[in-house]
């Protein structure tokens, strides 16, 4: 495993850099040794049953194109991977989606465990979002940033002492006040330049996005550990930036920022 790891590093160094070609045979590489498999029935019905319950602004401009599942071969977890439209302030990055990623841990037997989702760099952990889920049937909340589309679980105000919610307060005064960065690129000539409403708009997260129809698309779910390498050579046909395939790996530097 350990030199599996140290390839897949590899390739998604490559995917980082955009060295799209490399990063896809390196990818298959590893897919070659560890392939995907199918969902089982169990697990289809884990990602149905623990399917999230996502939420964004009713002013939301760039929504949700697509959606991939990747389901842990050894342990209750699934991750969720949203790609969106674009993030408001990175048209120019060559990569024409928004990827982010959220995380659900459950005991196999219908209760959610453990809830969390990537946040510009944070791995949001939130134990009020695993009751809120149990309390819901097992469907945790998140509730997604305006234009940018970091992923809040519930209770998010709450987590890294208060540090995310001090990020969502100043980038909405930065999106309100200064509007989106490079705002005369003429791919961008139909967003909005700015966020015009106040801090309770920016958090009125009460537009609901229906995930379930994007997840149960054929070729769209996968039982891997190597979720970016999956989506890269299985789902999708155009680029995306890889972020970690399970919260251990960002402390374990395999990938994401």
């Amino acid at each position: 495993m350990e030199e599996l790891e140290r390839l897949y590093a590899a390739a998604v160094d490559h995917h980082r850099q955009k060295h799209l070609r490399e990063a896809y045979f390196a990818y298959w590489d590893v897919l070659r040794r560890d392939p995907p498999a199918p969902l089982s029935e169990d697990q289809r019905t884990a990602v149905r049953r623990h399917l999230p319950r996502l939420y964004i602004t009713p002013a939301e401009p760039l929504p949700l194109k697509a959606a991939a599942v990747i389901v842990h071969p050894a342990r209750h977890e699934i991750a969720y991977h949203l790609f969106w439209e674009d993030d408001i302030d990175f048209a120019d990055d060559q990569e024409p989606c928004d990827h982010e990623v959220i995380w659900v841990a459950h005991d196999g037997a219908g209760r959610v465990v453990r809830v969390q989702a990537y946040y510009h760099g944070f791995i949001a952990s939130s134990a009020p979002a695993v009751e809120e889920a149990n309390a819901q049937g097992g469907r945790p909340r998140y509730e997604v940033q305006w234009g940018k589309h970091g992923s809040l679980p519930w209770g998010w105000q709450g987590l890294y002492d208060g540090r995310i919610l001090a990020d969502m307060e100043a980038t909405h005064r930065r999106l309100h006040e200064q509007g989106r960065r490079d705002q005369d690129n003429p791919l961008t000539r139909e967003w909005p330049r700015r966020f015009g409403g106040s801090w309770a708009d920016f958090v009125d997260f009460r537009a609901p996005v229906d995930l379930g129809t994007w997840v149960e698309r054929e070729g769209a779910a996968w039982a891997s550990r190597w979720g970016n390498g999956v989506i890269a050579t299985h789902v999708l046909r155009y680029n995306f930036c890889p972020k970690h395939d399970w919260p251990e790996f960002a402390q374990r530097g395999t990938a994401g920022s």
